[in-house]
C-alpha cells in the first residue's frame, strides 16, 4: 500500500428513511449461521466494488449518492439482534463511513489493478468505526483533487453479489444524474421479505425447496468430478505456452478465464435458435463436456439461485442467493436438445433455492448417513450476470468459427475454496466472461482446466451455425473421456476408487481390515468392510460414523455398505472367503440410527 495514503475519515450523514423491527429473513438466518451468529464479523467480511467515476465528479457528489443509496435500501443500514429472538433493526437516520486516501498515480493515467487491490487491502485493515457501525462503508482514492476510483463495501449480511451489482449500477446512475439524487418511493425491503417468507405461502415454498433437495441428494453422484489422480508420468502437457501460476501443490487453488470473442459470437445464435437464454446456453455447455468427460449422464451439481422471482426482486438489495441443485439429463446427441432440457433444470432449479440451510444440513446428514456419502459441493456453477433484454446475435453465426484464433486464457490464483471444479460467469465491460476455478489443483490441473474451458469454447462456436451431435465431442472439442481402470467401481450413482474406500476404512477401524464389493440382493455392489476386533471400533454403527468423518476431501471414496466384525483376521486378508470363515462379532450396514 505504499502508493495510498489516508487523508481523512467522513461522516455521511443520511435521515428520512422508516425505522423498523422484523423477523430475519432466510438469507440473513443463512449468513448469520455461516458467521456463526456473530454480527461484528459481518462488519470485516465485505464485498467490494470499485467503480470509476466522469471527469469532474466531486467528492461531495459521492458522499451525496451514497447517502441516498442508503435511505433507498434498508439493508445497508440495518442491524442484528441474535440469541434466542433474532431480529432485524433498520435505522431512520445515522452515519455511513468513507475513507479518503491520496495516491501517487499519475493523472489522467488507467485506473491499474494494483491500485484497486491496494485500495480494497486499505479498506479491510482501516478499523470500523463506532459512530459510523454500518455494514455500509466506502474508500475513494484522490490525486490532487481529482477522484481516481470509488470503493464500495458492503456486508455479506446486507447484500449478495446481484444486490451489490444493483447498489453500484443505482451509484453510477446518481453520479450522472445529480436532480435523481433521492430515496424515491418505498420498494421491496428486506423487512417486507421477512413476511413473505413467513407467511403460509413462503413456508410452502422453503419446504417444497427441502422435498426437492431431498429428491435429489437421494441419487446424486457423491462427486461429479471423480477421476483418476493426475501423475508426472501421465499428465497432459497444456496445448499451448500459457503463463500458469504455480498453485503450490496439493489442495492448493487455481483460476483460469476464458477471453474467447467466439465464445461471445456463438451465444446470441444458439439462444435464439433454441429460445433459451444466455445463461442457459452455457450452462448446457458445461454439461455436455462434463458428461463427455466423466462419462456421468445423470448430472445434478450446485447451481447458485438468485432467488429473484417477481417484478419487485428485480431492483432488492439484500441476502438472497442461496445454492439450488441443477439436475441436468445429458444422455441425449443433440445439443440444441440439451440446451433445452437445461433450461427447463434451470427453471426448475430457481424455484428451489430458498430454505432454511441448517434444516438441509440436517437433511444431507441424514441422506449421508444413509448412502454413506458426503455432500462437498464438489461440482458447482455460478453465473454472476445479469442480462438485461434480448441479446441478438452479431453477425452471421460462421464468425464464431473464425474468431476461436482470437481465444485467450488468463491465469490467477484465487482465494481458496473447497470446491473441486466451479463454473463462474461474470460481466466484462458488458460482456460475458467465463471461467473454471478448482480449490484442489492437484486433483485438477491446469491442463484439465484448459481442455475444459477450450472444449466450452469449440462446442459453442460449432453450435453457431445448428445443432451439434454430441457424438462428436472429441472431434469437436479434443476433449476425451476419461479412462478408469478396474480399481474403479460404480456404486449408488457414484463412481470411487475401492482403494481409497480401504485408506478410509484403515483409518477409521485403526485394525485389520478389507474392503470388497459383493453383489447384494438386486444384484449391484455392495461394498463390504471385514473389520478385525481388536480396533476402537467395536460395532457396525460406530465403524459407519467413524468412515464418514473421514470422507472430507475424498471425492472417490465413500463409506462402505454393509460391516462385518469378525474375531480376528484371517491369514490372508486379501481373500473374501477366508474372512467369511472368521467367528462374527457383529454385523450390518451401520445405519441404525436412522431406521
Amino acid at each position: 500500500m505504499g502508493g495510498l495514503v489516508f487523508t481523512e475519515r467522513i461522516h455521511v450523514k443520511f435521515a428520512g428513511g422508516r425505522a423498523v423491527e422484523a423477523p430475519l429473513t432466510l438469507g440473513q438466518i443463512n449468513t448469520l449461521e455461516w458467521l456463526g451468529d456473530d454480527t461484528r464479523a459481518g462488519l470485516y467480511r465485505m464485498m467490494e466494488w470499485a467503480v470509476t467515476v466522469p471527469d469532474g465528479t466531486t467528492l461531495r457528489d459521492v458522499t451525496d449518492t451514497l447517502a441516498v443509496l442508503v435511505e433507498r435500501h434498508e439493508s445497508l443500514r440495518t442491524s442484528f439482534v441474535t440469541g434466542d429472538e433474532r431480529r432485524q433493526v433498520v435505522s431512520g437516520s445515522g452515519q455511513v463511513a468513507v475513507d479518503v486516501y491520496e495516491t501517487d498515480a499519475a493523472p489522467g493515467s488507467p485506473v491499474a489493478h494494483e491500485e484497486v487491490t491496494d485500495l480494497i487491502a486499505a479498506l479491510q485493515a482501516a478499523p470500523v468505526d463506532d459512530v459510523a457501525d454500518s455494514l455500509f462503508r466506502a474508500a475513494v482514492a484522490m490525486h490532487d483533487g481529482a477522484i481516481r476510483v470509488v470503493l464500495i463495501a458492503c456486508s455479506h449480511l446486507a447484500v449478495d453479489c446481484e444486490s451489490l451489482a444493483v447498489v453500484v449500477r443505482q451509484f453510477r446512475h446518481l453520479i450522472d444524474n445529480p436532480d435523481e439524487r433521492h430515496a424515491g418511493p418505498l420498494t421491496h425491503q428486506p423487512a417486507d421479505q421477512a413476511a413473505v417468507e413467513h407467511s403460509a405461502r413462503g413456508r410452502r415454498r422453503a419446504e417444497a425447496s427441502l422435498r426437492y433437495w431431498r429428491q435429489l441428494t437421494s441419487r446424486m453422484p457423491q462427486s461429479l468430478c471423480a477421476m483418476p489422480r493426475p501423475t508426472g508420468g501421465d499428465e497432459r502437457e497444456l496445448h499451448h505456452d500459457y503463463a500458469v501460476p504455480a498453485s503450490g501443490g496439493e489442495g492448493q487453488p487455481l483460476g483460469c478465464w476464458l477471453d474467447s470473442p467466439a465464445l461471445r459470437l456463438a451465444l446470441p445464435h444458439i439462444a435464439a435458435r433454441t429460445q433459451t437464454t444466455l445463461p442457459m446456453v452455457l450452462s448446457a455447455a458445461f454439461c455436455a463436456v462434463l458428461s463427455w468427460r466423466t462419462g456421468v449422464s445423470d448430472l445434478v451439481f450446485a447451481s447458485l439461485a438468485n432467488n429473484r422471482i417477481g417484478r419487485e426482486m428485480h431492483d432488492y438489495v439484500g441476502t438472497l442467493a442461496q445454492d439450488s441443485l441443477l439436475a441436468v439429463d445429458a444422455g441425449t446427441t443433440s445439443f440444441d436438445e440439451l440446451v433445452r432440457r437445461t433450461g427447463g433444470a434451470t427453471l426448475r432449479a430457481a424455484m428451489h433455492g430458498l430454505y432454511e440451510v441448517r434444516l438441509l444440513q440436517e437433511l444431507q446428514e441424514e441422506i449421508g448417513d444413509r448412502r454413506g456419502t458426503l455432500f462437498q459441493r464438489d461440482c458447482a456453477s455460478n453465473i454472476n450476470i445479469f442480462f438485461d433484454g434480448e441479446v441478438r446475435p452479431a453477425g452471421p453465426p460462421e464468425v464464431a468459427q473464425e474468431a476461436l484464433s482470437r481465444t485467450a486464457l488468463r491465469w490467477h490464483i484465487p482465494p481458496y475454496f473447497r470446491v473441486l471444479l466451479l463454473m463462474r460467469v461474470i460481466d466484462s465491460d458488458g460482456e460475458p466472461l467465463l471461467g473454471l476455478t478448482t480449490g484442489h489443483a492437484d486433483l485438477i490441473p491446469a491442463a484439465e482446466i484448459e481442455s475444459l474451458l477450450l472444449g466450452i469454447d469449440r462446442l459453442l462456436a460449432a453450435a453457431a451455425t445448428g445443432d451439434v451431435d454430441l457424438r462428436r465431442m472429441t472431434e469437436i472439442t479434443g476433449l476425451t473421456p476419461v479412462v478408469r481402470g478396474p480399481e474403479w467401481l460404480r456404486v449408488d450413482n457414484c463412481w470411487i476408487e475401492l482403494p481409497e474406500v480401504q485408506a478410509v476404512v484403515d483409518e477409521a477401524v485403526q485394525a485389520p481390515a478389507r474392503v470388497f464389493a459383493e453383489p447384494g440382493d438386486d444384484g449391484r455392489p455392495v461394498l463390504t468392510a471385514y473389520v478385525a476386533a481388536g480396533g476402537p471400533v467395536r460395532t457396525p454403527r460406530e465403524a459407519h460414523r467413524a468412515c464418514l468423518g473421514l470422507l472430507n476431501g475424498r471425492y472417490s471414496a465413500m463409506a462402505p455398505g454393509r460391516y462385518v466384525i469378525c474375531a480376528r483376521a484371517p491369514e490372508d486378508t486379501g481373500d473374501p472367503a477366508a474372512w467369511r470363515r472368521q467367528p462374527v462379532l457383529a454385523e450390518g450396514d451401520g445405519r441404525e440410527a436412522h431406521r
